[in-house]
């Protein structure tokens, strides 16, 4: 598969997916380009909103193993990871097996990942980070490839364990999903009502692990001019502390109205979540529109505010939007986009 190929596959699957999800066109962009760049992916929205149904679509289209977890108080590490299990083998020896869990899958659902307690969600760690479960001192490597997609209340629910910084770390993008608009609903309401709804693309076409290395390969090989590199870097070191243009702040008596902003990995995920858009947009080469349009889910989750100073902004993406319009201002970007 040659780059137009693989772009053009892309191209098709966005588009089959987007007739099967409804008004979630940014988080399914965002998914690809999370999946291109061997990320994972965390979703925050309230229920009912397709989270589940986009990620079980995504995985037939690409004719990836599904594994999902759903995610409890009372749901053990071994569920996720699997466990051994005492086996008798045809002569009546006794020994141990190890039971793969639903970890070992090319595409995982973690869904509503919040509701587990935090010993829980730390069985997901190695398995994220080192792609790799080890068990009883046993190392057992997971399938290539191998992306999670986690999906989350909104904190303030009821019954919530607000995820750990660095777990959160671990996630590539953050989506927030939103509801429909009113046309997008109703058309929703036609779609899954009808008998037997019909699409215009094809039956998705699956995929050999050589289609996999070479979209991934594509994607990695997006060239990245130094100029970029230079931006992406300013922008991150930013998230640190205040805008200019917002440090009066100070002056109503905040302590550290930035608690930490994003790190080195931030900028990382940037660079391979715009590399990956920009192959998926059927760019050669990543530009600084690109890099404005993933600077708020992948760095959202890595940027803690003050509570306060949260409230008057508007949230942590107004924060990052902020940075990118001192950034653009002092570059003059605006007219070199």
């Amino acid at each position: 598969m040659d780059r137009k190929q693989a772009q053009s596959y892309l191209q098709d699957s966005l588009s089959y997916i987007r007739q099967r999800i409804v008004g979630q066109q940014q988080t399914i962009e965002q998914m690809m380009a999370c999946f291109l760049a061997r990320g994972h992916l965390l979703m925050t929205g309230a229920p009912g909103l397709g989270k589940t149904l986009l990620v079980k679509i995504f995985s037939e289209y690409l004719g990836a193993s599904f594994g999902r977890i759903q995610y409890t108080p009372d749901l053990l590490p071994s569920d996720i990871t699997g466990s051994e299990i005492l086996q008798v083998s045809s002569d009546q020896k006794r020994h141990f097996e190890f039971v793969k869990g639903p970890i070992f899958s090319q595409l995982v659902l973690a869904d509503e990942i919040n509701r587990a307690s935090p010993r829980t969600q730390a069985a997901m760690l190695e398995a994220m980070q080192e792609r790799s479960v080890t068990y009883n001192g046993k190392h057992h490597p997971l399938p290539s490839p191998f992306m999670v997609c986690a999906t989350q209340n909104p904190l303030e629910s009821e019954g919530t364990y607000p995820l750990p910084e660095a777990q959160l770390d671990r996630f590539l993008i953050h989506a927030l999903l939103s509801y429909p608009s009113e046309s997008q609903e109703l058309n929703i309401l036609k779609i899954y009502h009808t008998s037997q709804p019909t699409f215009d693309n094809a039956s998705p076409k699956t995929l050999t692990p050589q289609d996999f290395d070479a979209l991934f390969h594509h994607a990695e090989t997006t060239s990245v001019k130094a100029e970029i590199f230079e931006l992406v870097n300013s922008l991150t070191r930013a998230t640190r502390h205040l805008p200019d243009q917002e440090m009066s702040v100070d002056a109503e008596g905040l302590i550290e109205p930035v608690r930490f902003g994003a790190g080195p990995r931030g900028g990382l995920g940037l660079i391979v979540t715009a590399k990956s858009y920009a192959f998926m947009q059927g760019d050669n080469e990543v530009r600084w529109s690109h890099i404005k349009k993933l600077a708020c889910p992948v760095l959202r989750h890595r940027i803690s505010l003050h509570p306060r100073y949260h409230r008057q902004i508007g949230g942590t993406d107004k924060f990052i939007e902020a940075h990118i319009k001192h950034l653009e201002d002092t570059h003059n970007l605006k007219q070199n986009p």
